[in-house]
């Protein structure tokens, strides 16, 4: 199948130009330096043109056109049908956007993270709003481009979480809402402080976080041969294939490095285990941003916040930090999962989480919907934040500015966290029930077994499969939030006596 063949030929083009494209991005957001983000912004743009020129060409389309043909279809195994399934999609996402569109907003996307980055440091949302307009604008310009289901915001959603809608997010989001905020004002209302005081008063040296941060990662199965660990302001992971790097933050009055980095940890260990023989196939790639982050969500709270991860690591920690030498390992595991609101959403325990996420999906769609202007988002935010958390941002820093995705123009990227988070304990619970001793192994250090079982179920498939049908292969069922209610009223029941 010569045309096959060629598909292949032009999707690997495609990933070495996305290469340089993430490796550019990684520097710009870690060791580039202030000076350069003109000039780099420039680099950008012309490769995201060369990207979208390519994926769009003419010899593109005669080529995916051939290949869906019903004759074409019936000579192909099942990997080859998906793999021009999710060429096409990507190729039908694209072809109909101006590529001086695609330029443009490559631009104004490096441009606004720079000025998003100052704002946030100043506290000063009327520094980015003129960012945060213009990445507006232009999304809702790409989602008429592109077309959508059922409003504009459709065509952003379905980007990060294909086959997905505002209405059918509103659908999962709202019995979720309900249910979490109940839980959330109950343990409220019951004022406890559970645990010991852990981080109150004492200082941890950074170095050392950086130092059992990296063994962490390590542990869990990170390739430091294909990765590098670094610092940012926001923690994030990005590249491909065979170099996949992680970034974290460090804060020496208290240890939510160990959080952010078993996280970010989790974002690598899907990268990395992907497929060697699928790099630059159009199959090659995570199924979507909500599995993507149901891998994260799983390492850091699953395992990095369970009493049998607490149980492995905290000799360490006390052999690092001698301010931990009178505390023990109880009092440690009930104090990092406190429930309480807080302004933060990287900050935020597992009940609230998902209460920071309906906040940025109710602004998102009302941005979208035109319900809501720009320039009212630090009102609307605020005014969410007291309905949701009974807390109201004093600071924009700690409110509206808050999150790099609005700067780079990633709307629609916010609901897959929380669909993360009802992955992730739809899928453990599948885990613990297939892995035999799966929490005596996690207590021992051993994190073996549930790696290669996900590499196995998830990593290994690329995206062979959509979300749903990977779910309910996994899982035996569609995806459903009750698995996320009920690790909830499991695990915070019996430190809150729920």
């Amino acid at each position: 199948m010569s045309t096959y063949e060629d598909l292949l030929e032009i999707s690997e083009q495609l990933r070495n130009i996305q290469r340089s494209l993430y490796l550019l991005a990684w520097d710009e957001r870690t060791y580039m330096p202030e000076g350069a983000i003109e000039g780099r912004s420039e680099s950008k743009a012309e490769l995201s043109q060369i990207y979208h020129k390519k994926l769009t060409s003419e010899k593109t389309k005669k080529i995916i056109d051939e290949l869906n043909k019903e004759s074409a279809q019936a000579e192909m195994d099942e990997v080859q049908k998906a793999a021009v399934r999710e060429m096409t999609r990507d190729f039908q996402r694209r072809y109909k956007v101006p590529d001086e569109l695609i330029k443009e907003m490559s631009k104004v996307s490096t441009k606004a993270q720079s000025a998003w980055e100052k704002a946030r440091e100043k506290s000063d949302f009327e520094m980015f709003l003129p960012h945060l307009e213009k990445q507006v604008e232009l999304k809702k310009e790409v989602a008429e481009y592109i077309g959508y289901e059922n409003e504009p915001y459709d065509a952003h959603v379905d980007e990060y979480e294909p086959g997905f809608t505002a209405e059918k997010i509103e659908s999962v989001f709202e019995p979720m809402k309900k249910n979490l905020s109940s839980m959330a004002t109950e343990i409220f209302s019951k004022e406890l402080e559970p645990g010991e005081d852990v981080f109150e008063g004492k200082k941890f040296n950074v170095e050392k976080q950086k130092k059992v941060c990296r063994e962490i990662a390590g542990e869990l199965g990170y390739d430091y041969e294909h990765g590098r660990l670094d610092e940012a302001v926001h923690p994030f992971t990005m590249g491909m294939d065979d170099d996949v790097r992680i970034t974290n933050r460090y804060d020496e009055e208290n240890l939510n490095s160990l959080f952010s980095l078993t996280h970010e940890t989790g974002h690598a260990l899907y990268e990395q285990g992907l497929p060697s023989d699928w790099y630059g196939h159009p199959l090659g790639r995570r199924i979507s941003m909500g599995y993507h982050e149901s891998q994260s969500r799983m390492w850091e709270n699953f395992v990095g916040r369970s009493k049998e991860f607490i149980d492995h690591i905290f000799p360490k920690l006390r052999d690092e930090f001698p301010s931990l030498q009178n505390n023990t390992k109880d009092g440690f595991y009930k104090r990092i999962n406190r429930v309480k609101p807080t302004f933060i959403r990287v900050e935020a325990d597992e009940v609230t989480y998902n209460l920071h996420i309906a906040l940025r999906f109710d602004i998102e769609l009302g941005l979208f919907r035109d319900e809501i202007e720009a320039e009212e988002t630090k009102t609307v935010w605020e005014n969410k934040m007291d309905e949701y958390l009974d807390i109201v941002p004093e600071d924009p820093a700690d409110g509206v500015l808050q999150d790099i995705h609005w700067s780079a123009g990633q709307f629609g990227y916010f609901p897959t966290y929380a669909l993360g988070n009802l992955y992730a304990a739809q899928i453990y619970d599948t885990a613990e029930r297939e892995i035999d001793g799966l929490e005596s192994e996690i207590a021992k250090g051993n994190f073996d077994e549930l790696r290669n079982w996900l590499r196995e179920n998830i990593h290994e498939h690329g995206r062979k499969y959509k979300a749903t049908e990977m779910t309910k292969r996994l899982t035996g069922e569609g995806l459903d939030a009750k698995y996320h209610i009920d690790h909830l009223e499991e695990k915070y029941g019996p430190i809150y006596s729920l």
